[in-house]
C-alpha cells in the first residue's frame, strides 16, 4: 500500500511537472513568432548620423577583424570613437593602424576620464563626452564582436519610434574549436534570448545597442554610470524609469569568435549571474525558479528509475514523465537557435556544430546555472579583464586590484 501511495505521489508530481515543459516550449514558439514580426523592421530607411563608442582594453582574439567589420558597415554616415584606459594600450595603437585602412569612416581614439573605478563602464561614460552636435544616435559596441555589414543599419531601425529608449542586438558565441565548455557558454548565453521580447524582463545588451541622443538627458547615463559595474543593466533600468521601451532587433545578431576553457566558461557564467543579482534581480529569480524545476525533475526521474529497478517497472511511468525536460530542453534550444539564425544568415552560416554536441551543451546549462546561483548568493568580489572589484554595494563598486588585460583574460569577455 505504501508503495502504491508513493507511486501515485510521484506520478501526480510528475504530471504537474509537465506544465512548465509545455510553457517552456510555448515560449520557444513565441520567440520564433516575435523574431519573424520584428524582421519587418529590417527593411526600414531610418538612417540618422551615428557615433559608435567602442571601449578597448587589451587585444581580444580576432581584434583586427572585429574592428575592420565595424569600420566596413554599409551605413551612409557614422563615425567611431575608440575609448581606451591608456593611450599606451596596444589595442589603441592597433585600432589607429586599422582605421588608416578605412578612411571613409572618421575615427577618434580618446582616453577615458580619470576616475576611482576604471573599466568598461567608465570608458563608455567617457565616450559620451565626445558626442558632436551632428550625432543623432549613439551606438555602444564591444571589441569582441564581428558584425555583418548591415549591422548598424539594422540596429538603429527600432529608434524610428521615439518611444523606444534603447534598441538592442544580441550576441552568439561561435567558438573556432567547438569544445564542450565553449559550447556550454554559447548555450548559457543563448538562454537570455528567452526574455528579449518580454517587457518586464527584457534588457539591453551593452555589446550592441543604440540610443537616440535626444533621450540621453532623460536617461542621465553620465550620472547613473558612476560607481557601477554593469553598463547595460543600468541602462535597461534607466530606460524603464524614463517610461521608454527596450526594443530587440533580431537582425542585429552579432557573432563573437572565441572559445572557452572550463575555467573561462565558469568565470564568465559567475560574472553574468553576479551582474543579474546586482542590477536585475527579477532575471535571477526567474532563472532560479526555472532551473530548480528542471534540475529537481531530472533528479526525481533518476530516483524513479532506481525504484523501477527495485520495486518494479510501474515506476518507469513517473521516471519517463520526470525526465521529459531533457528532450524539451534540447528541442527548445534548437528552436531558439533556428529562430535567431533565421534573422542573421551570416551567423547561421558560420555555425558548424553537430546537433548532438549542441544538445549535450544545452543539457549542461541548467546544472551550471544552479551552480552559479548558489555561488553568487554571498559573493563579494568579481574578476573582470584582469581587474578585481568589490561588489558589495552595486552602486558603489570599488576597484580592489588591477592588472594587465592579458589575452587569456580577454576571453572572459564583456556582457
Amino acid at each position: 500500500m505504501a508503495i502504491d501511495l508513493l507511486w501515485l505521489f510521484l506520478t501526480g508530481l510528475a504530471l504537474l511537472g509537465l506544465l512548465p515543459n509545455v510553457i517552456s516550449l510555448e515560449q520557444g514558439f513565441r520567440l520564433r513568432g516575435h523574431v519573424r514580426r520584428a524582421m519587418r523592421m529590417a527593411f526600414g530607411a531610418f538612417l540618422p548620423p551615428v557615433v559608435v563608442i567602442l571601449p578597448v582594453r587589451g587585444i581580444d582574439p580576432g581584434f583586427d577583424e572585429n574592428v575592420r567589420a565595424i569600420l566596413r558597415q554599409t551605413y551612409p554616415k557614422y563615425r567611431l570613437v575608440i575609448v581606451s584606459d591608456d593611450l599606451a594600450d596596444p589595442a589603441a595603437d592597433r585600432a589607429r593602424a586599422i582605421a588608416a585602412e578605412c578612411p571613409r569612416v572618421p575615427v577618434s581614439v580618446v582616453v577615458a576620464e580619470p576616475g576611482e573605478l576604471a573599466g568598461k563602464v567608465n570608458a563608455v561614460r567617457s565616450g559620451l563626452l565626445h558626442l558632436a552636435p551632428a550625432d543623432e544616435v549613439v551606438v555602444f559596441a564591444d571589441s569582441d564582436i564581428r558584425p555583418a555589414p548591415d549591422w548598424l543599419r539594422q540596429l538603429v531601425q527600432p529608434l524610428a519610434d521615439s518611444t523606444v529608449g534603447v534598441a538592442t542586438g544580441f550576441r552568439w558565441y561561435l567558438p573556432p574549436t567547438p569544445t564542450f565548455w565553449s559550447l556550454v557558454r554559447t548555450e548559457w548565453n543563448a538562454v537570455s534570448a528567452n526574455v528579449l521580447f518580454d517587457p518586464r524582463r527584457a534588457f539591453a545588451w551593452g555589446g550592441s545597442c543604440a540610443v537616440r541622443c535626444d533621450h540621453l538627458t532623460a536617461l542621465r547615463l553620465e550620472d547613473r554610470w558612476r560607481g557601477v559595474l554593469s553598463d547595460d543593466l543600468v541602462l535597461s533600468q534607466a530606460v524603464r524609469d524614463a517610461g521608454l521601451k527596450i526594443a530587440y532587433m533580431p537582425a542585429a545578431l552579432v557573432p563573437t569568435f572565441e572559445g572557452a576553457t572550463r575555467a573561462t566558461c565558469l568565470e564568465w557564467c559567475l560574472r553574468q549571474m553576479m551582474m543579474a543579482t546586482l542590477y536585475l534581480p527579477i532575471v535571477r529569480q526567474y532563472a532560479a525558479a526555472a532551473f530548480a524545476v528542471f534540475d529537481g525533475s531530472v533528479l526525481l526521474g533518476i530516483a524513479s528509475l532506481i525504484l523501477a529497478a527495485v520495486w518494479g517497472p510501474s515506476y518507469l511511468v513517473p521516471a519517463v514523465l520526470f525526465l521529459t525536460p531533457l528532450p524539451v530542453a534540447v528541442g527548445k534550444a534548437s528552436l531558439r537557435r533556428r529562430a535567431l539564425f533565421a534573422a542573421s544568415p551570416s551567423v547561421a552560416t558560420a555555425w558548424h556544430v553537430s546537433p548532438l554536441r549542441a544538445a549535450m551543451a544545452a543539457l549542461a546549462v541548467p546544472w551550471v546555472m544552479a551552480w552559479g546561483l548558489a555561488h553568487t548568493r554571498s559573493q563579494t568580489s568579481v574578476r573582470w579583464r584582469g581587474r578585481v572589484y568589490d561588489v558589495r554595494d552595486p552602486h558603489g563598486i570599488r576597484l580592489l586590484d588591477s592588472g594587465p588585460a592579458i589575452e587569456a583574460e580577454s576571453n572572459a569577455s564583456s556582457r
